[in-house]
C-alpha cells in the first residue's frame, strides 16, 4: 500500500484530463491495487454489527480524468455513492505532494437534475455534528482540515470542507503498510460510530428531521423496497407520542390563554384541536418536532380539511422539542411555538413522499 500510494502522488505530477499512459497506470492505481489491498484488510472482523456492507471503490474519472482522484471506503447501504453519507476516502493532492485518509462525507445532492454543493454552512453544520460524536477536538496526528490545492475543480474544495478529521501522509515520509492498516483501522472504528449515531440522533445538519426520516422508512418498508437502505426508525412509538403530546399540551395552553376554548380532536378529526371564542371557530394543525421546523409531514386529509377550512384555520407548530430518553418513559419538555395564521396550504409548499398506484388489476 505504501508503495502503491507513493506512485499514485507522483503520477499527480503529469496529470492531464486526457488519458495518457500516467494516468491509466493511475486508473489502475487507484481503482485497482488500492481496493485491493483496501479489501484484505477490510477481511478482518470489524468491532460492530453496522459495519457488516463495508465496501471499497476508487475514481479517477470517466473519459476526462479528474484531478483529485480518490479510493474510498464505505457502507453499502448507508453511502451507495460519493455524493451521500459519511465515508472514509484516500484523497490525493493535486501537487502530487501529499495524500490523506479523511473520514469525510457527500458534498453534493442531486437538485434540478444537477448535482449542485452543498452550502458551506451545511458543512460545517454536519462537520462539527460529527466531531461532536466522536468526541474530536485536536490531536498532533489528526488534521482537521485538509488542502488538496485543486486548481481546476470545484469538487476538490468541496472536499475540504467535508472533512471531519484526516491523517496526512506526506510524499517522502507515507509510513509502512502495518501502520497505514492501523490508522485504517481508526478510521473505520469512527465511521461504525457516525453510523450509529445516524440511528438515533434526533438531528442531524443537513438531514430530514426524524419524524419525516421515519416516514420515509415506512414508505419505503410500505413499498417493499426497505432491504435497500440500512436506516431503521429514529424514534420510537413512545417517543412519538411524548413529543405529540408535549405538542397539544402548549398550543392549548396558548390558546386557552388567549381566552380560547380548546377540544381536542387529534382522535377522531382529520385535525387536533378545535378552537373557539365568540364567532371565532379554528381547526388548528399541531405539529411537534425535535428539529427547527423547516418541514413537516401532512397526510392528505390534513390538507384537504384545511384547505376546505381556510381561513378559518392555524397551523401551529412546537419546534426544537428536547426529548429526555434517558427515563424508561421518554418526556418530551421545552421547544418554541409558531403559528400561521389563517393557514393557506400552497401546492408549491407540498412535497409528495409516494403515491399510490393503480394497477388496473382487480
Amino acid at each position: 500500500m505504501q508503495a502503491e500510494l507513493e506512485e499514485t502522488l507522483l503520477l499527480q505530477e503529469e496529470w492531464t484530463a486526457d488519458n495518457t499512459e500516467a494516468m491509466q497506470r493511475r486508473g489502475v492505481l487507484v481503482r485497482q491495487m488500492i481496493p485491493q489491498w483496501l479489501r484484505q484488510q477490510l477481511n478482518e472482523p470489524t468491532s460492530t454489527a453496522v459495519m457488516s456492507d463495508l465496501a471499497v471503490e476508487g475514481r479517477d474519472g470517466t473519459g476526462r480524468k479528474t484531478e483529485i482522484p480518490w479510493t474510498r471506503v464505505y457502507s453499502a447501504r448507508r453511502s451507495p455513492s460519493a455524493t451521500q453519507g459519511w465515508y472514509i476516502v484516500y484523497l490525493f493532492s493535486a501537487f502530487g505532494d501529499r495524500v490523506y485518509i479523511s473520514l469525510n462525507q457527500g458534498t453534493t445532492r442531486w437538485e434540478g437534475g444537477e448535482f449542485r454543493p452543498r452550502a458551506g454552512e451545511e458543512l460545517a453544520a454536519r462537520v462539527l455534528w460529527a466531531r461532536n460524536v466522536l468526541g474530536i477536538t485536536w490531536a498532533n496526528e489528526l488534521a482537521l482540515d485538509i488542502s488538496l490545492e485543486a486548481r481546476r475543480s470545484n469538487l476538490g474544495h468541496q472536499y475540504e470542507l467535508g472533512n471531519v478529521v484526516a491523517i496526512e501522509y506526506p510524499l517522502n515520509s507515507i509510513p509502512d503498510d502495518a501502520a497505514l492498516a492501523s490508522d485504517l483501522r481508526r478510521m473505520i472504528d469512527w465511521l461504525g460510530r457516525i453510523y450509529e449515531a445516524e440511528e438515533t440522533s434526533l438531528t442531524i445538519p443537513g438531514e430530514p428531521a426524524a419524524e419525516i426520516a421515519d416516514a420515509l422508512v415506512a414508505i419505503r418498508q410500505a413499498a417493499g423496497s426497505a432491504r435497500k437502505t440500512g436506516q431503521g426508525f429514529r424514534l420510537n412509538t413512545a417517543e412519538k407520542l411524548a413529543i405529540e403530546k408535549h405538542a397539544v399540551q402548549v398550543v392549548t395552553k396558548h390558546y386557552e390563554d388567549l381566552g380560547y376554548s380548546v377540544d381536542d380532536v387529534g382522535t377522531k378529526q382529520p385535525f387536533d384541536l378545535d378552537v373557539k371564542r365568540g364567532d371565532i371557530h379554528l381547526s388548528v394543525e399541531v405539529k411537534g418536532t425535535t428539529s427547527v421546523g423547516a418541514e413537516v409531514i401532512l397526510t392528505s386529509g390534513e390538507v384537504n380539511h384545511h384547505r376546505e377550512r381556510f381561513p378559518n384555520n392555524s397551523l401551529a407548530i412546537v419546534h426544537s422539542i428536547e426529548l429526555n430518553r434517558s427515563d424508561e418513559a421518554p418526556m418530551a419538555t421545552g421547544g418554541e411555538l409558531h403559528i400561521v395564521s389563517p393557514w393557506e396550504v400552497e401546492d408549491s409548499d407540498l412535497i409528495p413522499l409516494a403515491f399510490k398506484y393503480q394497477t388496473g388489476l382487480t
